[in-house]
């Protein structure tokens, strides 16, 4: 498994080099700690570059998680994104992990993260918990989307997540529950119209997770009232040492703005470390195992029932 963790030396980044580190050593990874001097002159960065160089040299040998690691530095010079990008195509990277950027001053910024999300050729994790040691958690959201079908197959694939109790999580809204009150509908039917809801959504994910060959898993469900943004971010306040993985859509312009934002919600809020399941590029394939079942030979699901108290 080859990883590229970018760091700019601070405190976050510094997060995201030890969990990269802890990964690497799971499986006998190869790591590249990478650093970009944003400039545009390339002349005038050579001092930068130098000490840069020294600088994550040094990282190299006195964080602990590197100890053993088969790790290279790299020190470019450009525009931090596309220098990742770059760096991730021209090492074959498996996995891009970042440090959560939690202020709007941070180099790696949160236009950074968004951007390295959007045009990635694989997995980006964002790493904003400590990383004390492996991952023994992972949750999964999913909306029964091809991009949320990615999230599974990747979490059933990727070797460093063997062994951890995955819990794959759906949220959702009872139809027309709020006029129900002000139409004077007593409580106890309420709640019985939200458990037909809950009920068939159970089914729904169970449906999902056999059509791509998962049902079989010994993987934990939930489905869960609320918006998806507020459901993932409680529930994993409750789970230590949590990863949230999520796939994302492949859409441009204002759909994609859209379709995109719970994500984008559970990135912003402070709580787990995110790992992000890119759409399949045209021409790359994917870095981890193939399963038996890929999103593009899914059985055909039924459509959503309508449900009725």
């Amino acid at each position: 498994m080859n990883i590229l963790v970018a760091t700019d030396f601070t405190f976050r980044s510094q997060r995201a080099v030890r969990r990269a580190g802890i990964l690497a050593g799971q499986h006998g990874g190869k790591l590249v700690l990478m650093h970009v001097i944003d400039g545009p002159d390339p002349h005038e960065v050579v001092p930068d570059l130098r000490e840069a160089q020294r600088m994550i040299v040094e990282q190299i040998a006195v964080v602990p998680e590197l100890h053993g690691i088969s790790c290279e530095p790299l020190v470019v010079g450009g525009c931090p994104p596309d220098a990742i990008l770059d760096a991730a195509a021209a090492h074959e990277a498996d996995l891009v992990v970042v440090g959560a950027a939690l202020r709007a001053t941070a180099r790696y910024s949160r236009r950074t993260v968004r951007s390295l999300i959007r045009k990635a050729p694989c997995p980006v994790l964002v790493v904003r918990q400590p990383a004390a040691g492996p991952y023994r958690r992972v949750v999964v959201p999913v909306d029964f989307s091809d991009a949320s079908a990615r999230a599974l197959q990747t979490v059933a694939s990727l070797k460093p997540l063997n062994g951890t109790h995955v819990t794959v999580v759906h949220a959702f809204e009872a139809l027309g529950k709020p006029k129900l009150s002000g139409f004077g509908v007593a409580r106890e039917h309420i709640d019985s119209y939200v458990e037909n809801w809950r009920s068939s959504f159970a089914e729904e994910v169970e449906t999902f997770l056999g059509a791509d060959g998962l049902a079989d898993r010994d993987w934990s469900r939930r489905v869960e009232e609320g918006p998806p943004d507020k459901v993932i971010v409680r529930l994993t306040a409750r789970m230590p040492s949590t990863l949230v993985v999520m796939g994302t859509h492949a859409r441009t312009g204002i759909r994609k703005a859209f379709l995109g934002s719970v994500t984008e919600d559970v990135l912003i809020a402070r709580g787990a470390d995110v790992l992000v399941v890119p759409p399949l590029r045209s021409g790359v394939s994917p870095g981890w195992e193939s399963s038996a079942h890929t999103v593009a030979d899914r059985v055909e699901r039924p459509a959503l029932r309508a449900v009725t108290a």
